[in-house]
């Protein structure tokens, strides 16, 4: 006979994670948080603190070593502390890394540094630190020098001749010459506020092949971005580029381009004709007209997911795609029509005035949708009932009914601090008010994930639900509130020093919407609803916002 709950037990003991080969257990130490998480590691086993002393991702960020400032009366105190400060960095970084390439056996993976103050001396012990990285085979180098008084750090030349770096992320950084460029296994770059003029990209370009992900952020000098002859190359992203005027990207292979301009600049012509296998787009360009956007995507028949961000030139548009999967029309304020055909459409969002631009979508076929509308003229009344209003309200109204709420989907509506939640909706109420966020949420999110969600980011004064009187969804939020524990173990996934909303919420009162008398527009409008559909509202009472954490 065979003893299954012996069985079920020794199942149960075994350590399936750390029979894992070591290069994935290294992975998965990468992904935790931050490196206190990936140190705790190593109290699990000695399989794991062996694993641990072997973790060759090295991050020093000086801005845990700033100490406190506050309440020195003189710059000579500061400076002093600011001097002992960097002291503590500089010991700090070169016996953990020193003990590092010991252990690793002359392998280090990552090298992230982050400095905040630099000074000549650090100067050089920084070209040391970099040095020692890449006389260990580094892979990808991740530097972090930001510019004071005019004044930068250069990188030092042994990195453009580093034949075994895979990715490379420069912030702040003098780049100098770039002579004998040898990255020939370069993969990943990210240039970021830094100097570069079309020489030194033509350079890069030109020594590196593989070359699959080029970013270029908050860059001056440049003026023409040319890149052709890298079959590899899948991202391209140019965030808020000064001088950038021009852009031709011949690139066969590309998925991704993401394309910010910088607030108040001039048009950038932008060539992108031979990228006919792009994926994702995102573009946010005040300058972008109708005709050039309508150019661009006549070119990208397998186009995936678009984002349409601050193009504020924007008035008409057409988008018809049978590939895409997912669009954004956030804060493109002169968009009067967008005439939207993309049948197999899975996520929706907008961001704007109350105005619909997108009454041509049809979203029975959507599995989210994300909708906020914010009124550009102020002191309005935030519930009204004037008859001129109500076409767009019964528009919206009528949207929102499409949806297919039969496979799971719920319904999220969102009018500042108060929160209502629809389960498999029969019908659609919405309060007439003149900011609402709606959020249609896919059917994999279970509720009690999305009730934690609600809590933890939005901390609502209002909680309530509409549902038919068969719906659990009533018990459900009245279990989660009523009979909320605190305990240790509550938040233990959660990041260091960031609790969970029930360390927050001091009381939880039932509101009663047949006997009490309206104390507000929003509980009156949930009374008036409570004939066609349950409602049951709970009033929430959080404790004062010191001690907070950042959600």
């Amino acid at each position: 006979m065979i003893d299954t709950e012996s069985m079920e037990r020794s199942v149960d003991g075994v350590d399936y994670i750390s029979q894992l080969p070591e290069e994935i257990i290294h992975k998965i130490i990468g992904l935790l948080r931050c490196n206190k998480d990936a140190a705790r590691t190593s109290i699990l086993s000695k399989k794991w603190r062996d694993i641990w002393a072997s973790f060759s991702t090295l991050v020093f960020d000086q801005r845990k070593f700033l100490g406190r400032l506050r309440g020195l009366r003189s710059s000579s105190e500061v400076q002093t502390q600011i001097q002992e400060n960097e002291e503590m960095f500089e010991d700090y970084v070169d016996k953990t890394l020193q003990r590092r390439v010991e252990q690793n056996n002359g392998s280090v993976q990552k090298f992230v540094l982050h400095v905040t103050y630099c000074n000549s001396q650090l100067t050089t012990t920084i070209d040391q630190w970099i040095d020692l990285a890449l006389r260990n085979n580094i892979k990808e180098l991740d530097l972090h020098v930001p510019q004071h008084m005019h004044k930068c750090y250069t990188l030092p030349q042994c990195v453009f001749a580093a034949r075994t770096i895979t990715a490379l992320r420069v912030h702040g950084c003098k780049l100098g010459p770039c002579i004998d460029l040898k990255l020939s296994n370069l993969r990943k770059v990210c240039l970021a506020k830094l100097s570069v003029n079309e020489q030194m990209i033509e350079k890069l370009v030109h020594a590196c092949a593989l070359l699959e992900d080029f970013r270029l952020v908050y860059t001056t000098r440049l003026k023409v971005l040319k890149v052709s002859n890298l079959p590899k190359l899948k991202r391209v992203d140019l965030h808020a580029c000064a001088e950038l005027n021009e852009v031709n990207l011949q690139a066969p292979n590309l998925e991704t381009f993401w394309y910010v301009a910088r607030s108040k600049s001039r048009c950038c012509k932008i060539d992108l004709s031979t990228c006919n296998t792009l994926k994702s787009l995102t573009l946010e360009d005040a300058t972008l007209k109708d005709k050039s956007f309508q150019d661009h995507l006549s070119c990208f028949p397998i186009l995936e997911k678009l984002v349409l961000s601050k193009c504020n030139a924007l008035k008409k548009i057409a988008i018809s795609n049978y590939q895409l999967k997912k669009l954004v029309l956030r804060e493109c304020k002169q968009l009067m029509e967008a005439d939207i055909d993309t049948p197999n459409l899975l996520s929706f969002e907008y961001k704007g005035e109350k105005l619909m631009p997108f009454t041509s979508l049809n979203p029975s076929s959507l599995e989210e949708a994300k909708l906020c509308f914010e009124p550009s003229w102020q002191g309005e009344s935030r519930f009204h009932n004037e008859d001129n209003h109500a076409p767009w309200f019964a528009s919206l109204q009528e949207f929102l009914e499409k949806f297919d709420y039969s496979r799971g989907l719920k319904l999220v509506v969102r009018c500042d601090k108060n929160i209502v939640i629809y389960k498999k909706p029969k019908e659609i109420l919405l309060p007439c008010v003149y900011d609402l966020k709606l959020d249609v949420v896919k059917s994999s999110v279970t509720l009690e994930d999305l009730l934690d969600d609600i809590l933890q980011t939005s901390r609502p004064v209002t909680l309530s639900s509409f549902s038919t009187s068969k719906s659990s969804l009533p018990e459900l939020v009245h279990k989660k509130l009523m009979a909320r524990e605190k305990d240790s173990g509550c938040c233990t996934y959660n990041a260091t020093g960031n609790k969970c909303w029930r360390h927050f919420l001091d009381n939880v009162e039932t509101e009663d919407l047949v006997n009490r008398k309206s104390i507000s527009e929003w509980t009156a409008w949930l009374k008036s609803s409570k004939a066609r559909v349950n409602v049951d509202c709970f009033r929430l009472n959080w404790k004062a916002r010191k001690g907070w954490a950042n959600v």
